[in-house]
């Protein structure tokens, strides 16, 4: 199985994402805009190969424990 690195406010964003978080509060709670995040969360798709922030979440392991 291929390890995905990802940059740590890529990797937050998807963690946020994966427990139900709007993306207003993904911004709020990382200081950032709705539209950073939104960025963040794209970059996150092309780093993982993934087609989906669901596809992504898997790849990057969210679903376990860090």
């Amino acid at each position: 199985m291929k390890t995905w690195m990802l940059p740590p406010l890529e990797k937050a964003c998807l963690r946020w994402v994966f427990q139900g978080r709007p993306l207003a509060e993904i911004a709020l709670l990382e200081g950032k805009s709705v539209p950073e995040i939104e960025l963040y969360l794209k970059r996150a798709l092309v780093s993982l190969e993934a087609k989906s922030i669901k596809e992504a979440i898997e790849k990057a392991n969210l679903s376990q424990s860090d």
